[in-house]
């Protein structure tokens, strides 16, 4: 039988097992009535001897089908969906905290790891780095915190002479005004060099990359669209590679489009523009442009920037500012390599920010847990009458505490999906009024982590606060409550016969009955006294530091009567002492205690 047909026709086989037991039962009583000639009522009787219990047959035959654990964990779940359809406001409040809550933290967490934790969107990006020279003797540029840009003769020196780098490129942002089509618009655009789109190693999405030949001086204008760009002006048609648009009064051929999301470091743009670096006019500064490169295989940071150190001197050797300039000036600069990986310019000091905000949101679920365990605890509360039934049937501890446990984890991963629907309204916040100058703000999104991020708080909020309610929820008074009021249901029903005995003391013909009782069965007078001398009052102060029945008690009182007893009767029962701190345990008291002590020194 395939595990298919255990869950799906599973009433149905239930329903073939019991008509086989009947069907053999009624064979078995059939044949019994016709061997040995029994009326029907006799041969049923002597066929369910036979065979045994019916139901506990049907029972482990259904044993051998089920998966115990998961059965039951099936019953502790519609349990607990039964409890909470029956109590909405309590599982209101606690559904409508947790997806608070749980949102809130998912939120955060996505925005956390789609910026600081998610790789950038290049290909292996851990081989980009950002260019930045440091130059502490430069006056007026040693304020800018970030440090010293390339110049383009800097740019066309490392891009021939470096021996650490796959590729090296720079790049600006600006603006321009495209005509030409429909309305005149100013546009961002990016201008780059030769060795941009080479080191980011993005492929475009229609047409091709701005080759070198398209950077040289004097060559045809060409220029590439964004994908945002491409789909609002020109609506997504492939037909627009080769059209040309104008761009600062200048026409240019639309040669490729690049995919959607693509940006050059963090910066957004609709046009790519090439940089075209005539060699022959070119001078030391200007130190104006962001230089990006892709370090070759195995080579560190610290590598490339004694690489930097090194091609400086060739770069004051090859340029000049002019007839009669001293290219060596720069040296009064002292200027090194202070290259950085590309993730950390692209991010920036938004880091520290951003965990700072999750560890306070953290707080804020803290808060909530809190909130929740009290919801519970009081709950429990509540239902300390129905634990100590469950209790008194047999329930042990730990079914109690996985039934509570079931409870919590069902409500915080509603709580989780509730918080779901909070973090995409989070976030459309965020995009609404998020600040312009935070990273990667378009690459947030839900993915695999911060769905396993949501099932993982939502399990470890149902542990912190479960376990408290599952502690609450199954305390010693609870069990020894329980006994005590099944101890005590078995005795209303004999306290007439006690009353009756009482006066049959106070006439004088109880003991004659009693010694009448114990002249056939000596065992059931004593026990009949025992039964008449018992006073149902309080237990002692500590009965509920008792030990099993089976082992000696420690209880304060019961010791002190121990020792007394010993003393008087010079015997050391202990297998006594255990049946009466039982006892006690279902309500003897003091006073009966002594009673049976001086009983058994008589």
């Amino acid at each position: 039988m395939s595990w298919l047909e255990r869950i799906f026709r599973r009433r149905q086989l239930y329903d073939e097992l019991g008509e086989e037991v009947r069907e053999h039962l009624e064979e078995k009583t059939e044949q019994l009535m016709r061997l040995e000639n029994l009326s029907r009522a006799e041969a049923r009787q002597a066929a369910l001897r036979a065979f045994g219990n019916p139901t506990l047959v049907q029972t482990r035959s259904r044993e051998v089908w089920q998966w115990s654990k998961v059965e039951s964990l099936l019953a502790d779940l519609k349990l607990a969906l039964r409890r909470l359809r029956k109590s909405p406001g309590f599982g209101t409040t606690v559904l409508l905290t947790l997806a608070i809550g749980i949102g809130a933290n998912t939120a955060v967490f996505t925005v956390v790891n789609s910026i600081l934790l998610k790789p950038l969107p290049y290909p292996q990006p851990e081989q980009l780095v950002a260019m930045w020279l440091h130059a502490p003797g430069a006056a007026g540029l040693a304020n800018f915190a970030e440090g010293l840009r390339l110049s383009p003769s800097m740019y066309l020196t490392f891009a021939e002479h470096n021996r650490t780098f796959q590729s090296i490129g720079v790049w600006v942002s600006g603006t321009a005004n495209v005509t030409g089509i429909a309305q005149p618009e100013e546009v961002h655009t990016t201008y780059i060099s030769d060795g941009v789109l080479q080191t980011l190693n993005v492929p475009p999405t229609a047409g091709r990359w701005i080759l070198t030949a398209d950077q040289a001086p004097r060559s045809h204008e060409v220029v590439m669209l964004s994908y945002g760009y491409w789909q609002r002006r020109f609506g997504g048609d492939p037909s627009v590679i080769g059209r040309n648009i104008e761009v600062d009064s200048k026409t240019r051929e639309i040669v490729g489009v690049m995919p959607r999301g693509f940006e050059v470091v963090n910066r957004d743009s609709d046009l790519l523009i090439p940089l075209a670096f005539d060699p022959r006019h070119q001078t030391l500064p200007p130190f104006g442009y962001n230089g990006i490169a892709r370090l070759k295989p195995g080579v560190s940071i610290a590598q490339a920037d004694a690489d930097i150190a090194r091609m400086l001197s060739i770069w004051m050797d090859s340029w000049s500012n002019g007839p009669g300039s001293n290219s060596h000036f720069y040296e009064t600069w002292k200027i090194s390599g202070a290259i950085r990986p590309m993730k950390q310019e692209v991010i920036g000091n938004v880091g520290s920010v951003l965990w700072a905000v999750m560890g306070t949101i953290g707080v804020v679920m803290l808060i909530a847990c809190t909130n929740v365990a009290n919801l519970l605890l009081v709950r429990a509360e509540g239902r300390q009458q129905e634990l100590a039934v469950r209790a008194a049937l047999g329930a042990g501890r730990a079914r109690i505490a996985r039934e509570v446990l079931t409870e919590c984890v069902l409500l915080a991963l509603i709580g989780g999906v509730a918080g779901i629907g909070i973090w995409e309204a989070g976030l459309r916040l965020l995009a609404a009024i998020g600040p312009e100058n935070l990273p990667r703000l378009h690459e947030v999104s839900l993915d695999a982590r911060s769905i396993a991020f949501t099932i993982g708080l939502s399990l470890i909020s149902a542990l912190l606060f479960g376990t408290i309610a599952a502690f609450k929820s199954m305390p010693a008074g609870y069990i020894a409550g329980a006994r005590l009021r099944g101890a005590d249901s078995e005795r209303k029903p004999r306290t007439a016969a006690r009353a009756q005995s009482a006066g049959d003391s106070a006439s004088g013909h109880g003991d004659g009955a009693a010694d009448q009782r114990c002249a056939h069965d000596p065992h059931a007078g004593g026990a009949s006294r025992r039964r008449s001398r018992i006073c149902r009052r309080e237990p002692c102060a500590d009965s509920a530091r008792r030990d099993s029945p089976t082992t000696h008690c420690r209880c304060a009182d019961h010791r002190a009567h121990r020792e007394r007893y010993c003393q008087q009767t010079g015997r050391h029962s202990r297998r006594r002492l255990g049946r009466l701190c039982a006892e006690c345990a279902y309500g003897w008291n003091r006073p009966c205690l002594e009673q049976h002590f001086h009983r058994g020194q008589e």
